[in-house]
């Protein structure tokens, strides 16, 4: 059986050492009901932040400073289809399409051949699936088919010792409501905008999943939202830039789309504006925050389209900080140290796009690392738009992980209990058949090789300098 964690407790106050923003979230009335907070464990460590988590496990060697969590955005099979049912999915998502878990499994696998550990995973997107509400929109539940289809997404992970990030939703969930094919897509925003139902879109949604995989051990972190201030009234959100004639045939063909949709003959989900107040948007952050540190191990974070819009989250208790960088936003976001934040927690680089025309894949990764950031998450290892990956970044990526590897976050080995042996023999017994009698022997501890291992990526592991080798169990 796997080592236990070692856990310490922790108070609210050692979570987070600021209050920025508008006032601190309260609590959404559960406060009594739920169990004492488990400690959180962070797999890296960095100086760009005030205050740094504990070891990850016993197991785990003592991290410092030249740690760097190392992974890559999935992001989806497809997009907000494979976790749950929907009409056009009415059998479930990935264990009812052994393609898509076909495709789950090789894209995991070719991230851990080339030596990286960690990926971030959407899960409900923008609400098209999974979800049950209530007709007057109250969320009412998850389908039947989601533990189902996240098991699998779990049972991938562990085949391939990945860690994982998992993204509950995105920016798509409040856009006006649209359709493709009977599906629905986003108009959930009074899912967030209204204390009732925000309240039942945690418990009835939130909580269920979190009690499901509570200590589940290929889960590293629950990433609450991914770029919500493009949810959010009154924040900048970044979106690329683009030619003036880009520009003009985006405005026509959302004029189109408008008047299609008008008329019910939409096919595209399509983002639309922000429609949630910044207190609304952090009162739900700051609940399901709340909620990763009351029933799971893993860490809470929340992935920020930019470091310009920090102070949407800080003060809710986050383990790490993430922002995304885009190519659109120029050298100066990604080059400025981390430190000049003064966070009371790590940040890493939650998305960066492996097709741009500035810069290489190794060239944000040494910027990042060189400017504080705690990791960096290529985005992305499917090429689901124009920025993810191809073989060439994808490549580029491996290469990093092999000329860094002694320097790079590694999960502890896989620990399983070695075959129980027969019992033995009573020595009468043994005597009277004139045969050897047999030893007792108690059942051993085994570590599983890590075959999937590139060969050159362990060639290049150094030991650890003085000051950062292991910590005695």
């Amino acid at each position: 059986m796997a080592k236990p964690l070692r856990l310490r407790p922790v108070t609210d106050a050692s979570r987070s050492g600021r209050t920025l923003g508008p006032e601190p979230v309260k609590s959404v009335g559960r406060a009594a009901a739920c169990e004492p907070s488990a400690s959180r464990s962070a797999p890296w460590l960095s100086f760009n932040a005030n205050a740094l988590p504990a070891p990850v496990s016993d197991s785990a060697p003592d991290f410092g400073p030249n740690r760097f969590l190392l992974g890559a955005n999935l992001p989806w099979i497809r997009y907000g289809l494979d976790i749950g049912a929907s009409p056009a999915t009415p059998e479930g998502g990935l264990h009812a399409d052994a393609e898509a878990a076909s495709l789950l499994d090789e894209a995991l696998g070719r991230l851990r051949s080339d030596g990286v550990e960690q990926a971030r995973v959407f899960l409900f997107c923008d609400g098209r699936a999974g979800l049950r509400f209530h007709p007057d929109g109250t969320p009412q539940g998850l389908d039947a088919s989601v533990f189902s289809d996240v098991d699998v997404l779990l049972a991938a992970a562990e085949r391939h010792r990945i860690g994982l990030l998992l993204v509950l939703f995105d920016a798509g969930l409040v856009a006006p409501p649209s359709s493709i094919d009977g599906v629905r897509c986003g108009g959930h925003a009074d899912a967030l905008a209204e204390p009732a139902k925000r309240e039942a879109l945690l418990e009835q949604v939130v909580e269920p999943l979190l009690r499901r995989y509570a200590t589940h051990p290929a889960i590293d972190a629950w990433d609450i939202f991914d770029e919500p201030e493009c949810a959010t009234l009154g924040m900048h959100c970044p979106h690329p830039q683009r030619s003036s004639g880009a520009q003009r045939w985006g405005r026509m063909a959302g004029a189109f789309s408008a008047a299609a949709r008008a008329l019910g003959v939409g096919r595209s989900c399509a983002p639309g504006p922000a429609l949630v107040l910044s207190s609304a948007m952090r009162s739900f952050l700051g609940a399901a925050v709340q909620l990763v540190h009351q029933r799971t191990r893993a860490l809470a974070t929340v992935g920020l389209a930019s470091t310009a819009n920090l102070g949407l989250v800080e003060g809710l208790g986050l383990d790490f900080y993430q922002a995304h960088w885009w190519e659109p936003y120029g050298d100066a976001p990604l080059r400025r140290a981390a430190a000049d934040f003064r966070l009371d927690r790590p940040l890493v680089l939650g998305a960066f796009p492996a097709a741009t025309k500035s810069k290489s894949v190794k060239t944000v990764l040494d910027t990042a690392r060189s400017a504080g950031y705690g990791g960096a998450l290529l985005w992305s290892l499917r090429a689901v738009d124009t920025r993810g990956g191809q073989d060439a970044q994808l490549g580029q990526l491996a290469q990093w992980a092999r000329n860094h590897a002694a320097q790079l976050y590694r999960r502890p080995p896989r620990v399983e209990a070695a075959p129980e042996l027969l019992p033995a023999r009573p020595v009468e017994a043994a005597v009277q058949s004139d045969a050897p009698a047999e030893l007792s022997v108690a059942p051993a501890m085994a570590v599983v090789p890590e075959e999937d291992e590139p060969q050159a990526a362990r060639a290049d592991v150094a030991p650890l300098p003085p000051g950062l080798a292991a910590a005695p169990g």
